[in-house]
């Protein structure tokens, strides 16, 4: 093999290995920045960050994985890219290795692509490891010739407009689009039957609990009154095992239907706040509330009506 053809097979090996990584890393940051409070709770559980800065640093995470993405896939394969987008490899390699080796008893499955694509241990460490070489093979053959200046100006931009979207997200109606629930789904497909069996036959109505949260607490009179004390079969709730706070919820709030303990690793890929509701008719995911819906909703499934 000659001095040139080793130059063009590093060049072609280093091009690809920058834009498959490229790719990936505008897909983490647009499935992170989906749900960035999320990911913020993700960065305080595993002890990375103190509440009140995790939020303001998944943002700034958020925005600068989209402009190294952006500028790998463009070509930008200069140190002050390729050396940062490996540092970040090497760094999510550390936290799947420590978290394959010392798994959590319940971890939140929002992690490198959010909600979207919820991985085990030895699953995450794999696709780390492999970003990781990808992010180490980059370096072959880079162009030694300086950047054209728009290549940055690119990268700049991305930064600011995933930072914004980031920002503006959770005030924005992308429940369906940023979570695995969504209408149309199976209650088979997201393992709800194994908790919930009786979602297989009839309609009924889930909710998704915060059991600490008091506005919550609220609204379980309501349900109540309009549905659990005429049709207790017909609406169960789902929340996270916690045997001191479901004692606590259940004289505080009182609910007359069944609140059944789920994991958090199950739960968390079905919403981005608390609570959230789901019809499920036949075993599919019929429709989708963010909240408890309303009495009328609530009035027609106690008649036996579909709302």
């Amino acid at each position: 093999m000659t001095e040139d053809t080793r130059s063009r097979a590093a060049t072609v090996a280093g091009t690809v290995s920058a834009v498959l990584l490229g790719l990936v890393l505008i897909f983490s940051a647009w499935a992170k920045a989906l749900d960035p409070e999320g990911f913020a709770q993700l960065i305080v559980e595993r002890g990375l960050m103190p509440a009140s800065l995790a939020f303001w640093a998944g943002v700034g995470m958020i925005a600068i994985e989209a402009a190294l993405g952006i500028a790998l896939v463009i070509g930008l394969r200069r140190p002050v890219v390729l050396v940062p987008a490996a540092l970040m490899m090497f760094f999510f390699l550390g936290l799947s290795t420590w978290d394959y080796l010392y798994p959590a008893k319940e971890a939140s499955s929002c992690g490198c692509f959010g909600n979207l694509i919820p991985s085990s241990p030895g699953q995450a460490l794999v696709r780390d490891a492999v970003l990781f070489g990808l992010a180490l093979l980059a370096f072959a053959g880079r162009p030694r010739q300086p950047a054209a200046r728009w290549r940055f100006a690119l990268a700049a931009a991305a930064a600011a407009a995933f930072g914004a979207f980031t920002l503006a997200a959770p005030s924005l109606p992308l429940d369906n689009l940023a979570t695995r629930l969504k209408p149309g789904v199976t209650a088979a497909s997201l393992r709800i039957d194994e908790i919930i069996p009786e979602l297989q036959d009839g309609t009924r109505l889930v909710l998704l609990l915060d059991r600490a949260d008091e506005a919550t607490r609220a609204e379980i009179a309501r349900v109540n009154e309009k549905l659990a004390l005429a049709r207790p079969d017909a609406v169960f709730g789902l929340a996270r095992p916690d045997d001191a706070l479901a004692n606590e919820f259940q004289w505080t709030a009182g609910p007359a239907f069944e609140v059944r303990d789920a994991p958090q690793s199950m739960l968390k890929p079905f919403y981005r706040r608390l609570p959230r509701t789901f019809l499920v008719d036949g075993g599919t995911i019929a429709k989708v509330w963010e909240g408890i819906p309303g009495d009328d909703v609530l009035v027609a499934l106690a008649e036996g009506r579909t709302p």
